[in-house]
């Protein structure tokens, strides 16, 4: 048996007609990925490191979930997920072997080499690819990523739709990472963030690709230089450039037929073929939650794995569970707010946030030092949405603003238009606002009704006392 106890970040793991990516935390059984959970696949790198050797169910406990407590059922629940996965008993193998009253050993033989070493033996390791390596897991994502992933290599145009700071590119490159595999000759992240001159898109692809620079910017050609390519492009942050990202789009992939796109958008492209998939916000549990309910939520468990990089030795407890299920619910289950919330919890303390969510735009600042402008702080992600809004969309979320609660269609086209906007008008941008990822729609006693979400509404009533259309709006007896 091998004791695999220290292994660098780019080592790839074998063991039976598997290969693990340390680095990408990605199982290949052949050439295929296999659908892990994270939770799961942080047992399974623990028992390859320790391979041949017994891991106490306390130590997997502390090292999978180590800022709360857990019951040992979950453990029992990831083991039989992992088992699954690997066909665990299949024609007679086996590797994880459950040793009573000590806790588990992987029995397999695992070899440990170098990636650079592994990818000879295998052409279908050799595929190209610009994705970054990531620094931290992802959390609360799994069955999401799981589904597209699914999905993706039978569709070749899918778009992610949703609300800034809802972890679009996150995702996006999580789920580009497990379906590399399945295309030939690559795939490439390209973010059009930073660029504002819609001529230049074709060209930053192209330059991307390591292709020859385009005559006059034309697509056409791009397409032609494709046309022979299986390849995944994936073009995150398309909304500020949507018109020319949707004419790129559909022009690339009649002229080259083995091509597949994934976009990041906070609204539709509206191409043909177009195959929408709307990113929810993180799931929040219900007030009256236990502790071992709250932590099968995602949006808690965000919280607390963050949380614990801020503060390492934090340790959820009974008493702290509806603070912190308030706070969550506060923020809506938006990932990029609660990262922003945990790093004040070391200055307030939690009851001290909660209390200060109150001004929730200006406390949600000090993201990442390397992330984009638009994400180190919860305004900047808002204003950068905010002015992609026409100017009858903007005074409709500036009037919705005024609402606590959801309203129906009728309720609102009643409410919210005049004062220069008519029906048609307001209805035209009730639309938009829900393209856009502003207004949410749910169903109330089975009609459709729209609101804000608390970070939206409190940005939207920022901006309506701004507007002076109403001298103190959260006073008006509509809300």
């Amino acid at each position: 048996m091998n004791k695999l106890r220290t292994i660098q970040t780019d080592a790839v793991m074998e063991f039976g007609p598997f290969h693990y990516y340390v680095q990408r935390r990605l199982i290949l059984q052949g050439d295929r990925p296999l659908r892990v959970g994270s939770r799961a696949l942080d047992i399974l790198h623990l028992l390859l490191e320790h391979a041949g050797n017994v891991v106490s169910k306390e130590t997997i406990l502390a090292r999978v979930w180590p800022a709360t407590v857990v019951e040992e059922i979950n453990l029992r629940v990831h083991i039989a997920a992992l088992r699954r996965a690997l066909s665990d008993g299949k024609d007679g193998k086996h590797y994880i072997a459950n040793v009573p009253q000590r806790g588990y050993s992987f029995v397999a033989d695992v070899q440990l080499t170098h990636s650079d070493d592994s990818i000879s033996d295998e052409p279908s390791y050799k595929l190209p690819h610009n994705l970054p390596g990531r620094l931290s897991p992802i959390v609360g994502r799994d069955a999401v990523v799981d589904e597209l992933a699914r999905k993706l290599p039978t569709r070749r145009l899918m778009t992610l739709v949703g609300a800034g700071g809802i972890g679009k590119t996150t995702v996006a490159l999580r789920l580009a990472e497990m379906v590399l595999p399945h295309y030939r000759d690559g795939v490439y992240f390209i973010d059009l963030s930073g660029l504002f001159d819609p001529t230049l898109i074709a060209a930053k692809v192209a330059s991307t690709l390591g292709l020859a620079p385009l005559c006059e910017h034309a697509p056409c050609d791009l397409g032609s230089s494709l046309n022979a390519r299986q390849t995944l492009l994936v073009l995150d942050n398309c909304e500020h450039l949507i018109e020319h990202c949707a004419a790129l789009v559909e022009g690339l992939l009649r002229s080259a037929p083995q091509l597949t796109i994934l976009a990041t958008s906070r609204e539709p492209l509206l191409s043909d073929g177009e195959c929408v998939q709307r990113l929810d916000a993180l799931t929040i549990p219900p007030r009256s939650s236990t502790i071992e309910a709250v932590m099968g939520c995602s949006a808690v468990q965000l919280f607390v794995a963050r949380l614990t990089a801020h503060l390492p030795g934090f340790v959820l407890h009974e008493q702290d569970v509806a603070v912190v299920i308030e706070i969550c619910r506060r923020l809506d289950g938006m990932p990029l707010a609660i990262e922003l919330a945990t790093a004040q919890v070391g200055t307030l303390g939690l009851h001290g946030l909660l209390g200060q969510l109150e001004h929730c735009l200006q406390l949600l600042t000090h993201g990442r030092r390397t992330a984009a402008s638009r994400h180190q702080s919860l305004r900047a992600t808002l204003d950068w949405s905010y002015a992609l809004l026409g100017p009858s969309e903007k005074t409709v979320l500036q009037r919705f603003s005024v609402f606590k609660s959801a309203l129906s269609l009728d309720m609102a086209l009643n409410l919210i238009s005049g004062m220069q906007l008519d029906e048609a008008q307001v209805f035209e941008a009730i639309t938009q606002l829900v393209a856009k990822s502003w207004l949410e729609v749910e169903l109330v006693d089975s009609v459709v009704h729209y609101r804000l979400l608390n970070l939206s509404r409190a940005y939207a009533l920022e901006r309506l006392r701004d507007s002076h259309e109403t001298d103190n709006p959260g006073d008006s007896g509509l809300v």
